[in-house]
């Protein structure tokens, strides 16, 4: 503001404090809706709550649940592991299909506008819709897909997708990569678009090639769009629920059965909800840990540079 000039009234009124009243109810959403259940289920998950069991009322236990779910709970652990196992695959070939399609798209087609309208389309199914979608075409009585792959010998007669343990897995991860490789697509494609080209046209002045100008120029200013979409990806599919719920319940036996769907079983089937809040803080705790993790891969370098003289 400049000498002389009159403040508004609204900047007079914010200067004076009165922004509090303003973001209060903003405030109070956030502890009713996210706090609230926050600290809900961390108190649960030292109880012995059980809604099956009479004589489990919900007595203070401290960390038992969480030393049984470390120490003894193997049906935890494996579906940890697979759930660790689906993101890793799953978000790294979404990665690397997404990004090569937008490098695609960005370098050699003119006119995006109707090839980026129809990429829209598998991410914006439900994923409900997705998984019955999917769950249809793979039937193994009169699944369409279920008979194309049987007709070329892809797939024998007598079995199904769905009901053969050395399937699932890799068929949820390619239903998984067709339905959010287009998430991936667009904002790289995005990041690629507002991309200087002042960097580029240098490069080519000093006699860079496309390789050079990839590595040392498009890499580094897209690292933090490539931290983003990695890390929006890995937290959703570190959660993932309605597809795998849909299409098998975590069958055959406990072959696909993730990390929420476990906890979805523990909270909801045997009614163990002490221990089952125990299971879904562990949850929350690896996404904690994957924010962090990806906040430092963008920062970390800027914050080198910028400690040095």
């Amino acid at each position: 503001m400049t000498k002389g000039t009159r403040p508004s009234r609204g900047q007079f009124l914010l200067d004076r404090g009165a922004s509090m009243p303003l973001i209060l109810p903003a405030a109070l959403l956030v502890l009713v809706f996210l706090v609230g259940p926050f600290y809900y289920m961390v108190y649960t998950a030292m109880t012995d709550l059980s809604f099956a069991n009479p004589d489990q009322k919900g007595v203070f236990i401290g960390f038992d649940n969480f030393r049984r779910l470390v120490r003894e709970d193997a049906i935890f652990w494996g579906s940890f592991w697979r759930t660790i196992r689906f993101v890793l695959v799953a978000v790294s070939m979404e990665f690397l299909l997404g990004f090569a399609l937008a490098w695609l798209i960005w370098r050699y087609i003119e006119r995006q506008r109707l090839l980026t309208t129809l990429l829209l389309v598998p991410m914006m199914l439900a994923p409900v819709a997705v998984g019955l979608i999917w769950r249809l075409l793979l039937q193994g009585d009169f699944g369409m897909a279920t008979h194309y792959l049987r007709a070329v010998g892809l797939l024998s007669q007598s079995s199904a997708v769905f009901s053969s343990p050395s399937l699932v897995m890799p068929t949820i991860i390619a239903i998984d990569v067709w339905q959010w490789t287009p998430f991936v697509t667009l904002i790289i494609l995005a990041g690629l678009m507002s991309l200087p080209r002042s960097p580029f046209e240098a490069a080519t002045m000093d006699g860079a090639g496309p390789w050079r100008q990839f590595t040392d120029i498009l890499l580094p200013l897209m690292r933090p769009i490539i931290a983003l979409v990695l890390l929006l990806r890995g937290i959703d599919a570190f959660k993932e629920f309605d597809k795998v719920f849909i299409m098998t319940g975590g069958g055959p036996g406990t072959v696909s059965e993730l990390l929420s769907i476990y906890a979805y079983r523990v909270n909801f089937k045997t009614w163990n909800l002490g221990y089952g809040a125990a299971v879904s803080f562990m949850v929350y705790l690896v996404v904690l840990i994957m924010c962090s993790v990806f906040y430092k891969a963008v920062y970390w370098k800027s914050a080198d540079q910028g400690a040095r003289p």
